[in-house]
């Protein structure tokens, strides 16, 4: 598998993982205040269910190439889901774990 394939894959895994976990956690309603907070007009978003309002707003940040924002805008919304769910795959950057932790 070339690197180009490699980075298709890995972007289709993580909009997919963040697909299920805004479904599974938020109600179509908090998605558009989330969206809303990260700087998009909620009316841009098509669809008016949970999920298809969360498959909207991925390809609106993926379109943008501000995945990570989104990222960390769930981190910081829904942090005890967010870590239930990625566990120990995604970390807090600025310290060696989870911002709540102690160093």
């Amino acid at each position: 598998m070339d690197d180009d394939n490699r980075d298709e894959v890995e972007q289709n895994r993580l909009t997919a993982d963040l697909r299920a976990f805004i479904t599974d956690n938020m109600t179509a309603g908090e998605i558009e205040a989330l969206a809303f907070d990260i700087g998009i007009d909620p009316n841009e978003l098509g669809g008016a269910l949970a999920d298809e309002l969360a498959v909207s707003l991925i390809h609106i940040m993926t379109q943008r190439s501000e995945l990570q924002l989104l990222d960390t805008a769930l981190r910081d919304s829904l942090p005890a889901e967010y870590r239930l769910a990625f566990g120990d795959a995604v970390r807090d950057d600025t310290t060696a774990g989870w911002g709540d932790e102690a160093p």
